[in-house]
């Protein structure tokens, strides 16, 4: 195919007007101005896109959890550990595996309808049913995490190694993520433990891509004093990367989300080791756990993402509104307009969100890259004029604006039309089982 705008955006620093993107066996062959692109091409590719477009490289979600679209708006304005304790943890407890992939499906929609083509999610796994199972019946891109908890560690182990085996590089768009869930959920012996065999599974595995270490970092400010408690053991100079980097996990391919509450030791060692962060500004905000400091993290070299969080607790997978709350959000705490600009943002989006999930070949559109390109429909009120498209892009786009989302040159989703979901049928499902699973819960 042909991918066609009035603006290709290239990546965070160039634009071509009146381009295209030429696109064959799921890669982009070529990226220029649009009649140049026709003439490489020949004949026989259809064309997406128009004058009235703009083309960029996919959204890339850094960290979420898209089965959790089942616990939308069930448990609101409520502190962290009292949400998930109370009222999230119970109700999984409940969930079958089927409910696993419903609420993926239904995340996989959201995602795509907003520009989204890659996510990096966590949740419970069971080897039919299951976050994978549903990006791979839409042609979704994903790093699905397996959680690993201490209360069973024996099981999400053995989740993993299972994931793992079945999924990791599955149809060149599948892989696996060991996730151990916390440093106040996972003890010190199942961080080694899993690390180890993380380690052992890349090794094996490693020709699908790499198998990163995604888990939740410094979101809650008590984390020292939780980890101190529940297991007995002492968190070094207040510092909980200085205790996960003792026990051997902190790396290039460590991710952690969140990022809020950490030290000068903490961004030091993170950035020494080349881990990265997946920062989640709207879940932040409505949980009431702070903010990452971006600017400071950036300014140390280490590569930031951007996440939604769960639809639990954002409670939206809305991308596009994450890229403006992540430009905004440091501004007036700093009082400087200049910290976090779009361009910045954008890149934290697409490249920096592709290195999160070990990705060399997707962020930018670039001749031999992955062709997972969103086109955006430019022909708005609220898109009129255009000066800046990076400016367009963060503060006055919204998911609603997207025409189409591609993944490894298939389109999934076109003005309106999924083509591989039958929503319909999808939200309905969804509407009678989350009604089941919460009267099953408030009579438990």
């Amino acid at each position: 195919m042909i991918v066609r705008g009035r603006w290709v955006v290239k990546n965070y620093r160039e634009v071509v007007e009146d381009g295209a993107v030429l696109v064959e066996d799921g890669r982009i062959v070529a990226v220029g101005p649009y009649e140049e692109v026709v003439r490489e091409a020949g004949r026989g590719h259809d064309v997406v896109g128009d004058r009235n477009k703009l083309v960029m490289p996919g959204i890339v979600n850094s960290h979420t959890h898209i089965s959790m679209t089942l616990l939308r708006g069930y448990a609101d304005d409520l502190l962290l550990q009292e949400w998930l304790e109370k009222h999230i943890w119970p109700y999984e407890r409940l969930m079958k595996p089927s409910d696993y992939e419903l609420g993926a499906l239904l995340g996989v929609a959201e995602s795509l309808a907003s520009g989204v083509t890659n996510v990096c999610t966590m949740y419970h796994y069971h080897p039919e049913r299951s976050e994978a199972t549903a990006l791979l019946k839409t042609g979704m891109r994903g790093t699905v995490g397996i959680a690993i908890f201490s209360w069973d560690r024996e099981g999400t182990l053995k989740n993993f190694v299972d994931a793992v085996r079945r999924f990791h590089g599955r149809e060149g768009r599948i892989r696996i993520a060991s996730s151990p869930h916390a440093p106040y959920t996972v003890d010190p012996e199942l961080w080694r433990e899993s690390e180890t065999l993380r380690r052992e599974y890349e090794e094996r595995y490693g020709d699908g891509g790499p198998i990163i270490l995604a888990t939740h970092l410094a979101e809650d400010w008590r984390e020292p004093e939780m980890v101190r408690e529940r297991f007995g053991v002492e968190v070094p100079d207040g510092s909980i990367v200085k205790y996960l980097d003792g026990l051997g996990v902190i790396h290039e391919e460590f991710l952690g989300a969140h990022g809020i509450h950490l030290n000068d030791l903490d961004i030091e060692i993170l950035a020494r080791r080349g881990a990265k962060i997946a920062h989640n500004p709207v879940a932040n905000m409505k949980l009431g756990m702070g903010y990452a400091d971006t600017p400071r993290l950036l300014e140390a070299g280490i590569t930031v993402g951007l996440g939604t969080d769960g639809p639990a607790s954002n409670n939206t997978l809305d991308m596009v509104e994450t890229m403006k709350f992540a430009a905004l959000i440091n501004k007036p705490l700093k009082r400087d307009p200049r910290v976090t600009p779009a361009r910045t943002v954008f890149r934290m989006a697409t490249e920096y969100g592709a290195k999160c999930l070990g990705y060399e070949d997707l962020g930018v559109i670039e001749e031999g890259y992955r062709a997972d390109l969103v086109v955006v429909d430019m022909d708005r009120p609220h898109l009129t004029p255009v000066y800046d498209v990076y400016s367009h892009i963060v503060y006055a786009m919204r998911s609603s604006d997207v025409y189409a989302t591609i993944v490894d040159g298939r389109i999934l989703y076109e003005d309106g039309e999924y083509t591989t979901i039958d929503i319909d049928d999808v939200m309905d499902r969804v509407r009678k089982r989350s009604m089941e699973l919460y009267e099953e819960v408030r009579g438990g």
